[in-house]
């Protein structure tokens, strides 16, 4: 028996600046995956938050075998990547960290992902 069950995660292509310098949103995709979704504990809470904020906005972990974009800035020759949106319990959260566990026994990714809301859009 699997802890991990279908999420719906919306992914957003990378964007493009036009002749006139406007930017222009890439196309959005919806994919399924299987993953294992938890609130976050009181330590991890104080790591991956830190200690002076992120009070009111929830954060969640996510376990799963495909690899969750965080956002990434613009770099130069780029036009940076936005994160990766979980759609669990009726709410969203922007991942903001995806790590790789690949040991070889059982490999997975490891990501936080914090709570957006409706004034973040």
């Amino acid at each position: 028996m699997s802890f991990r069950r279908p999420v719906r995660v919306l992914r957003q292509s990378p964007g493009t600046y036009g002749d006139d310098g406007r930017y222009t949103r890439g196309t959005s995709s919806e994919m399924a995956i299987m993953a294992s979704v938890q609130p976050l504990g009181s330590q991890e809470r104080y790591t991956v938050v830190g200690p002076e904020g992120g009070r009111n906005i929830a954060y969640i972990k996510v376990y799963t075998d495909v690899y969750l974009r965080p956002q990434r800035a613009s770099e130069a020759g780029t036009d940076g990547q936005d994160a990766d949106i979980i759609e669990w319990q009726g709410r969203r959260f922007a991942v903001i960290q995806c790590d790789a566990y690949q040991s070889g026994v059982i490999s997975h990714y490891r990501a936080y992902a914090k709570e957006v809301l409706a004034d973040d859009t």
